[in-house]
């Protein structure tokens, strides 16, 4: 949801930018486009589409998110040098590194899944399981790797929609943003 609201913002920026300077939006060639493609497509079938997700084994989704995060790894090692790609390239390593060392989940303790699910009773099991069909396994947090990069922050309570989100969600969301900005850039 963060990267939804940064694409959205850099789209919107883009533009106004180009509305107050005249000039047209410029394209990006990005080389081996085809790497996102084959990387979010699994993440979209398994995490976003439950009718799949709920009939895969999780003994498979650590493969399918671990060769899914290694390919956007790549992808933004391969296109360094456009802009914002190497903070989009700092996150994507980021969640890379606190996913492998997790077993190949997302670690999200149980403090910040009764924050985004208040309504879940205090008593309920939550350690050594798998939050829904997500890519978040629930560990305390004093047994995860890497802690600091997990799924361990959260919007503020008046907001209506809660979920997690990682220190490398904030660096690929920025990155994004300015990728997108750039688009209107007078330089390009």
């Amino acid at each position: 949801m963060v990267l939804v609201a940064a694409v959205a913002a850099g789209f919107a920026a883009a533009w106004i930018r180009v509305k107050i300077t005249g000039r047209q939006l410029k394209t990006i060639e990005l080389r081996h486009s085809w790497l996102v493609i084959a990387a979010v497509l699994p993440q979209i079938l398994v995490f976003q589409i439950s009718a799949v997700g709920q009939f895969l084994p999780e003994t498979l989704v650590p493969i399918v998110l671990v060769s899914s995060q290694a390919l956007l790894v790549i992808f933004t090692a391969l296109n360094f040098d456009r802009p914002g790609m190497s903070v989009m390239g700092s996150g994507l390593l980021a969640n890379f590194l606190v996913i492998v060392f997790n077993g190949g989940w997302m670690p999200v303790s149980p403090e910040i899944v009764h924050r985004i699910l208040p309504s879940l009773p205090a008593d309920f099991p939550l350690v050594d399981r798998r939050l829904g069909l997500s890519k978040d396994w629930i560990i305390p947090a004093g047994e995860m790797n890497l802690p600091w990069l997990s799924d361990r922050f959260t919007l503020p309570g008046w907001v209506p929609y809660q979920f997690a989100f990682s220190f490398g969600d904030i660096l690929i969301s920025i990155g994004a943003f300015f990728l997108l900005w750039s688009l209107s850039d007078p330089g390009n």
